[in-house]
């Protein structure tokens, strides 16, 4: 007979490693599903499913039993989503920026050559910004900035930052929808809208 989740993550607080395990092959192909809808990249993916069950195991004594343990793995799948992507747009932006203005990049593979025009579409959109927005964008989303460092350093209200950014953030996406027809680019360029 199968056992509830429920009954699973009763178990699961008395550190039950084979309740831990039926749990993982339970869940594994759905929360699977949430992170490649936000990443597109099984690697990335892969990588999400690990952290979020290896959480699970580290946070099992906390579990209640009387909320669902799918929901639960759902919600922390997201969060870890977003954290990755949190984590990651610096690094893409920064790769970007970089094979965009690179001269001696090898443009031979169609993997470079993708990347430079992204490249160049990112910073094409960028110019068309005004220079406070443009440096708003580049403060919080390069250099990680909060809304009110990003007031401190321009000298401008903590509102003003987050109308501007929210703006350059909503340009930008539309920009990219126009001129590089990616998807998962405005996927995580979406996540600078919040």
């Amino acid at each position: 007979m199968e056992l509830t989740d429920t009954e699973l993550t009763l178990r699961l607080k008395q550190h039950d490693e084979a309740a831990f395990e039926t749990l993982f092959r339970r869940y594994y192909h759905f929360l699977y599903s949430i992170a490649i809808q936000y990443v597109k990249d099984p690697a990335l993916a892969k990588d999400a499913l690990q952290d979020v069950y290896l959480k699970l195991w580290i946070n099992r004594e906390h579990l209640d039993p009387s909320q669902s343990v799918r929901n639960y793995l759902a919600t922390a799948m997201r969060h870890q989503m977003i954290n990755t992507i949190r984590d990651e747009k610096r690094a893409i932006l920064r790769h970007l920026s970089h094979q965009a203005t690179r001269p001696d990049v090898d443009t031979s593979t169609e993997e470079t050559l993708t990347l430079s025009e992204y490249g160049s579409v990112v910073l094409a959109g960028l110019r068309q910004l005004s220079a406070q927005r443009r440096q708003v964008f580049i403060l919080r989303s390069e250099k990680g900035l909060t809304n009110e460092e990003v007031a401190s350093q321009l000298q401008i209200s903590s509102n003003t930052a987050k109308v501007q950014y929210y703006h350059a953030c909503r340009f930008l996406r539309d920009y990219l929808r126009q001129h590089a027809g990616i998807e998962a680019m405005i996927t995580w360029l979406a996540v600078f809208i919040n």
